[in-house]
């Protein structure tokens, strides 16, 4: 877990600091011109959509102790030579295939999780990786407030230099983690014979008849068709607008308070930090109880009331601050508890590594969507782009109460007539059923 919450804060912080080089005068140096340096944005998650699922299939193919490194070190590259375009479609393409190679490690992670974890001990795990993210979020402002200082040397710009040093530390952690990285239980190599027995006992007993560790293709058909699937997809893809929205642009939205670049910098720093203790401690309650939806709606409830705090006109400057930390501490939990419960409910290795990069490629188109949200002509107070994501937010809870009433009339159906579910089949389609199994039952 250190060493996945590592890699997911550098993939986090290559992929946001571009916010601090807004601030260091990216887009004057370039030449960006209007909606320019949005799309520099958006194209990041293009290359991240395309290449989600096609990356897990990969990972389930061959090895995360190959695969995860290698696409680390790529993107990696590709981040130091951001430091070096010199115009609007250079930059642009840079950010394509950073996307393109960042795309796996998410998805990825969170499927090697799963495969590691039961499913009540999944969503702390998945949490502490994600801190990664929260935590990136406030080392950059700190990073970049010192790096951006470099401006000048060695005749490069400030931005210049947070993409070169940036993507270089990438390069390095990357080398080090092929090293370091664990295989999936049943082949690691410093687990003993019994031990990987173990292991592998351990997840079948959770999961019961749906569990299943080979890959087989019917299991990705099953993912790419299942309603569960495509129902956690909008879910997923609606809350993360507003996620997304948050933590690419928290500077200029502090900035838009009327602090000057240095201090945008250094205040970005607390939103990210309530997100990631928030999400931590919603993460080990929600694990302990074994629930998840009673825990996203009420932080819905928290980030919409950070959000009215924002567009309020009459709320002061230290008010409109304690919203954006107040929308930060409730944004986080809803994505990662809301990613836990599609895993939770999704039986089969492949099936459940499909489904995985499936709903976080809505996450990312969400993101995609996010980026065109927060548009320049309303800074400073950024009304339009707060009142989408509030939007966005109540949306979340609706699907949320849909999905907990669906999964809990299927329970009841399982548990009070199981031969239904069995009837008409065969020993081994009963034996490949999954999560479908009357003896799966699904999360909360």
């Amino acid at each position: 877990m250190p060493l996945l919450t590592l890699l997911y804060l550098l993939s986090f912080l290559d992929r946001v600091n571009i916010g601090n080089a807004k601030l260091a005068h990216i887009e004057e140096d370039l030449g960006l011109v209007g909606s320019q340096f949005n799309w520099c944005l958006s194209i990041f998650f293009i290359g991240y959509i395309l290449f989600e699922v096609p990356s897990n299939l990969v990972l389930i193919r061959t090895s995360p102790s190959k695969w995860i490194p290698f696409i680390m070190l790529m993107w990696g590259i590709i981040m130091t030579l951001m430091a070096f375009v010199k115009n609007f479609s250079e930059l642009m393409s840079a950010r394509f295939f950073l996307g393109a190679f960042e795309s796996g490690l998410f998805p990825g992670a969170v499927y090697y999780i799963t495969t590691w974890y039961k499913r009540s001990e999944t969503n702390s795990r998945i949490a502490i990786l994600f801190m990664g993210n929260s935590f990136a979020g406030s080392f950059s402002g700190l990073l970049a407030y010192g790096i951006v200082r470099l401006d000048g040397k060695l005749r490069l710009k400030g931005w210049q230099w947070l993409f070169l040093i940036e993507g270089l530390i990438t390069v390095v952690v990357s080398i080090f983690s092929y090293f370091l990285f664990s295989d999936y239980p049943e082949r690691t190599k410093w687990l003993s014979d019994e031990e990987r027995k173990y292991a592998v006992g351990r997840l079948k007993n959770d999961a019961g008849k749906a569990h299943t560790t080979h890959f087989d293709k019917k299991q990705i058909y099953a993912a790419l068709t299942d309603w569960k699937v495509h129902l956690a997809m909008l879910h997923i893809g609606i809350s993360s607008i507003a996620f997304y929205s948050f933590s690419l642009f928290i500077p200029a939205i502090v900035n838009g308070m009327g602090f000057d670049f240095v201090k945008s910098q250094l205040l970005s720093v607390p939103p990210f930090f309530c997100a990631g203790i928030a999400t931590l401690i919603v993460a080990i309650l929600s694990d302990r109880k074994r629930i998840r939806s009673p825990f996203i709606i009420p932080c819905s409830l928290v980030a919409i009331i950070g959000y009215v705090l924002l567009i309020t006109p009459s709320i002061g400057i230290p008010g409109k601050y304690v919203g954006a930390c107040i929308v930060g501490a409730g944004l986080s939990p809803i994505v990662i508890t809301s990613i836990t419960w599609l895993t939770n409910n999704i039986a089969g290795h492949a099936k459940r590594g499909i489904a995985s990069g499936m709903v976080l490629v809505s996450g990312n188109i969400g993101g995609a969507v996010s980026s065109q949200i927060y548009r320049q002509k309303d800074f400073p107070e950024y009304f339009f782009g707060h009142s989408m994501s509030l939007g966005f937010l109540i949306a979340t809870i609706c699907i949320t109460i849909i999905q907990y009433f669906v999964f809990k009339t299927l329970n009841k159906k399982k548990k009070e007539n199981p031969q239904s579910f069995l009837e008409g089949k065969t020993e081994e389609e009963i034996k490949n059923m999954g999560d479908l199994h009357p003896d799966f039952i699904y999360s909360l």
